[in-house]
């Protein structure tokens, strides 16, 4: 296991060295997404303010969530871009150099490649759940439930970004259900966790878990819930389990030479 971790390590190390070489484009990819992205920001901020609180949740409440869900967002696409690119590896039959590979398939896979670009919600996204918790004063208490939740959050991306790529296996032509999938889980978490009927919480906080990557913790540090928290816990062990039962099922599937149709 320390291996596969260090090899982990060791790629993502190789691959942002890769990508810093050509500093020039490295820069310009990261500052194109936080450009993008603060746009994003401004336009729910102007709506708050022009609607007022909702439920609860005001223009800042907002501001941190879009900060949790753009950090999920760039950790999932910086460090573990490779699952990203399983369809296309796939379809293209070259899935064997994952399969190949010394040391776990998965690790090999989550490290296989690197997305600049997704460094800007790295970046934008941790500095805005950073100035939430500054801005509210958290006690350490009130920081430890936070930080852990959006960890939480963080692992259930990834899993959900893998389920959706692992579509493919089961599908032929499976790319495009893939990204259409992935879709419907990555968008209600972009929408304050306020406006979900109680019924329709619990449903995106279990079966589809995308609150999980943006509302949940705010509501974790905003209700001070233990409940939430275990919840979260419990649901995100769920995925971890169900993700990896899947990803067993699909590579057992694969044969070489894919691209062969």
């Amino acid at each position: 296991m320390m291996k596969d971790i260090r090899y982990f390590i060791a790629q993502n190390k190789f691959n942002f060295k890769n990508a810093y070489v050509l500093k020039g484009s490295f820069w310009i990819g990261v500052w194109s997404m936080i450009l993008n992205n603060t746009a994003f920001f401004v336009m729910w901020i102007l709506f708050m303010n022009a609607t007022g609180p909702i439920n609860g949740w005001n223009s800042f409440d907002v501001f941190g969530m879009l900060g949790i869900a753009m950090f999920c967002y760039g950790v999932a696409h910086s460090f573990f871009f490779g699952i990203k690119e399983l369809p296309d590896l796939v379809l293209r039959g070259a899935f064997d150099n994952v399969l190949l590979s010394p040391v776990n398939s998965l690790i090999r896979l989550a490290g296989y490649s690197f997305s600049v670009i997704a460094f800007g919600d790295l970046f934008l996204g941790g500095a805005v759940f950073i100035v939430y918790g500054l801005y509210l004063d958290f006690t350490l208490y009130a920081w430890f439930v936070y930080l852990f939740s959006i960890f939480l959050g963080c692992v259930v991306f990834i899993c959900f970004r893998l389920l959706s790529s692992l579509i493919v296996f089961f599908i032929h032509d499976g790319e495009v259900v893939s990204t259409q999938v992935f879709e419907m889980f990555l968008r209600p978490g972009l929408y304050p966790g306020s406006i979900f009927p109680d019924k329709l919480k619990i449903v995106c906080m279990t079966i589809l878990p995308t609150l999980l990557t943006s509302a949940v913790p705010i509501d974790v540090v905003k209700v001070n819930s233990l409940t939430i928290l275990l919840v979260s816990v419990l649901v995100t062990i769920g995925w971890i389990f169900i993700t990896a039962g899947v990803y067993s099922a699909a590579v057992k599937r694969y044969e070489s030479g894919n691209f062969l149709r």
